[in-house]
């Protein structure tokens, strides 16, 4: 290959490389706007997010089957049985087992519990938490298939929940207490799923750097006929030592193409 092609062919990846992180920016967008839409998106809102990529028919229908593996429907919202995995399935029926067996109390006595929660009475804050437990399942419920597991976002929501009982006394009084908790369970929910998505964002973003070095020192080394080091790929200017490095340890020194793995 010629010098002018190897040239031509970095220009190439890089406009690619620009188009996929686009593309990417504009996926993770369509995620957040379902997610405040009670996963579920238009028709509309996707061709308007992603219409200026001009997708084929294959594209768009692997599209449509990612939104769809994350609990997205597209027109209307995908019934909760269906974003579930059977196993969730089967939690959630003994979870609602469990919560259907609890006897709610007359709105008064409720309020009592509520009252002698605020209050600082140990026994109130337990007994209040038990009552509660059916809201944790309705909560769960909103935020299920969107790539927490169902019983983390009930565990999640319960432990806010114990929290959150010993923590009513700067309230006004009982009609604040049911708003507060459930306010509680929804923000360890959206923290749980948030720092699920921030893993994963990460994992991906290792991978998309390990397959860029790899495709890097793959047209590197064929351009100059043998294996090339981790300083001669990175004095080509796309990538850093310290990413390659970061690449080569993540890919567990699985790069062919570089002399030694981790060779100068």
């Amino acid at each position: 290959m010629s010098v002018d092609g190897w040239s031509d062919m970095k220009k190439e990846n890089r406009a690619a490389e620009e188009e996929e992180t686009l593309f990417l920016k504009a996926l993770q967008k369509l995620l957040e706007k379902a997610r405040d839409q009670g996963n579920v998106i238009t028709e509309e809102e996707l061709a308007e997010e992603l219409g200026e990529f001009s997708l084929k028919e294959e594209q768009l229908r692997q599209v449509q089957e990612y939104l769809s593996a994350a609990g997205v429907g597209i027109g209307s919202p995908i019934p909760l049985e269906e974003r579930l995995t059977e196993e969730e399935n089967a939690c959630l029926r003994d979870y609602e087992a469990l919560v259907a067996a609890i006897e709610q109390p007359e709105s008064g006595v409720f309020d009592a519990v509520k009252l002698a929660a605020m209050a600082g009475e140990r026994g109130a804050q337990s007994r209040l938490a038990e009552l509660m437990l059916p809201r944790v399942l309705d909560v769960a419920k909103l935020y299920a298939g969107q790539g927490v597991y169902l019983e983390d976002l009930i565990g999640a929501g319960n432990e806010a929940l114990v929290r959150g009982t010993a923590l009513l006394a700067p309230l006004e009084g009982p009609q604040e207490v049911e708003g507060r908790l459930v306010e509680l369970m929804m923000n360890a929910m959206e923290e749980l799923i948030e720092e699920n998505i921030r893993m994963q964002g990460q994992d991906e973003a290792l991978a998309e750097r390990v397959n860029r070095v790899a495709d890097a020192a793959k047209e590197l080394a064929e351009a100059l006929g043998r294996k090339v080091t981790v300083m001669e790929l990175a004095e080509e200017g796309e990538l850093t030592e310290e990413e390659i490095m970061e690449a080569v340890r993540a890919s567990a020194d699985n790069i062919p193409e570089l002399s030694g793995g981790q060779g100068f």
